[in-house]
């Protein structure tokens, strides 16, 4: 496929003599809030989960205390990362197995390419999808020198699937037999535990790649975006583990929540081991890394106990435009430039990811892109920060969902135009629990009026004919 970059692009590109610092950016999979111990206003709440890379992560960089996804699910949530367009824009806004006919390519940069074109070596691992499945050629197409992962959303589920995919081409991988995994779905009531040493663990394949790329000579930075499935279950292959580690004499967990736990700590693992590699390197004063979660959390994979409080404070989970769905964990790092243990009440979301990485590399931000940069705080100068009027979100699925972030004033619809707007001030009400709506009629027509401008047609949205737009 012929490149996607604006001709501004690719001139400003040949011009560029300054390397831009290295960024390393961890997304992960349905991680809410809630099961990081460190992100507890009381630790003691959520003591079960053992972190301690993230906590460590934590207390030396930069929390973002009002961090968004892309969107409340992770097929529309990485589109907006990938294409730097929020969900009135973006091209998936609902998960489908497919985009709908005539919506890709985007006719705009996306991520690796504006990577590329900002002087990065670029590459992706993991869900590196922009939502739904795409083809091998689509996703090299989005800028990448190097992936390793899966063409969609429902493949990249098993941590020991038989193959994967990289640069193109479908990998066997001989090690995750069938007569190693034998009995080890949790889907058809195996232990979950597969075994040290045993099988393929594919997040560990993708640190092991990724630390090989950070580790390559190169006059030019590097740009990683590293898409865990962690802790995404279900099917195909379900949640799977090579030890219970910490949790297997744990005799409150049932063995659902051991594995859940389990699957946790080791993306935590790697976490430290990319971070080691970098510091390793003596990289780690001019890479900066980024952690943080695709969606707010989803219980289902542990069969919903009550064990874990996975959002916090917020309202709702995984699917929901409430905080609970779209309100995210976020930890930056950059030694010597944030600040150690501090936090950003900045209002962030994963479409300011692409304009971030061309500030980083002396690009302009152009119309296609949503976001805003966060280089600025991320660089320990939040006083040089560009702020945003508010923040939009749309969601197809569970009812046509709108949401409104603007300042401490949160507006959430769902049902279409015609459908009531709730109001719900998050200065002191983060859990959206008193609609304050009927208090403030002149709020609630400008929220209106914000979502009918952000909205741009799609076809899946289907307004009923007796709405009006």
């Amino acid at each position: 496929m012929k490149s996607l970059l604006h001709p501004i692009l690719l001139l400003i590109t040949a011009s560029l003599t300054q390397a831009a610092p290295n960024i390393i950016y961890i997304n992960t999979d349905d991680w809410g809030i809630g099961k990081v111990p460190s992100f507890q206003m009381d630790p003691a709440s959520q003591s079960i989960i053992k972190t301690p890379n993230l906590d460590q992560l934590k207390q030396d960089g930069l929390t973002f205390t009002d961090a968004y996804a892309g969107n409340a699910v992770c097929g529309p949530s990485r589109c907006s990362l990938i294409t730097g367009r929020h969900p009135g824009n973006a091209i998936w806004r609902a998960n489908r197995k497919s985009a709908p006919e005539g919506m890709w390519p985007p006719k705009h940069p996306v991520l690796g390419e504006v990577a590329r074109a900002a002087g990065y070596r670029t590459a992706a691992f993991g869900k590196v999808s922009a939502g739904g499945t795409m083809t091998p050629e689509e996703i090299t197409a989005c800028g990448w020198d190097y992936w390793l992962g899966f063409l969609g959303h429902i493949d990249c589920r098993d941590f020991y699937a038989n193959y994967i995919w990289e640069n193109g081409s479908k990998i066997p991988l001989p090690k995750n037999t069938e007569a190693i995994l034998k009995g080890t779905s949790l889907l058809k009531g195996g232990s979950g535990v597969v075994g040290e040493g045993k099988g393929t663990f594919i997040e560990d394949l993708y640190t092991n790649k990724a630390i090989e790329f950070i580790s390559q000579k190169s006059d030019k930075p590097f740009f990683i975006y590293l898409a865990s499935t962690v802790p995404h279950g279900g099917p195909p292959g379900g949640m799977r583990v090579p030890s219970l580690g910490p949790y297997a004499d744990n005799h409150k967990l049932t063995q659902h929540e051991k594995v859940y736990c389990a699957l946790l700590t080791a993306h935590d693992r790697n976490v430290g081991r990319i971070r080691a590699a970098v510091e390793n390197l003596g990289l780690a004063e001019n890479t900066i890394i980024i952690w943080t979660s695709d969606n707010g959390d989803e219980d289902s994979y542990y069969k919903r106990t009550k064990t874990f409080d996975g959002n916090g404070p917020f309202k709702k989970s995984k699917r929901s435009l409430y905080e609970g769905g779209i309100r995210v964990p976020m930890i930056a790092y950059w030694k010597g430039k944030t600040p150690p243990a501090s936090n950003s009440p900045l209002p962030t979301t994963q479409w300011d990811l692409i304009p971030t990485i061309a500030d980083a590399g002396k690009l302009p931000k152009t119309t296609d892109m949503d976001g805003i940069s966060i280089l600025p705080t991320l660089a320990g100068t939040p006083e040089k920060q560009n702020s945003r009027p508010y923040l939009y979100f749309e969601f197809y699925e569970n009812g046509k969902q709108q949401s409104v972030r603007k300042g401490h004033w949160k507006a959430y619809r769902k049902g279409g135009w015609n459908a009531p707007i709730e109001l719900y001030n998050l200065s002191n009400d983060l859990a959206e629990s008193k609609n304050i709506a009927s208090q403030h009629p002149e709020i609630v027509a400008e929220m209106a009026t914000i979502m009918k401008k952000e909205h741009s047609p799609h076809p899946v949205w289907n307004l009923n004919p007796k709405e009006k737009k």
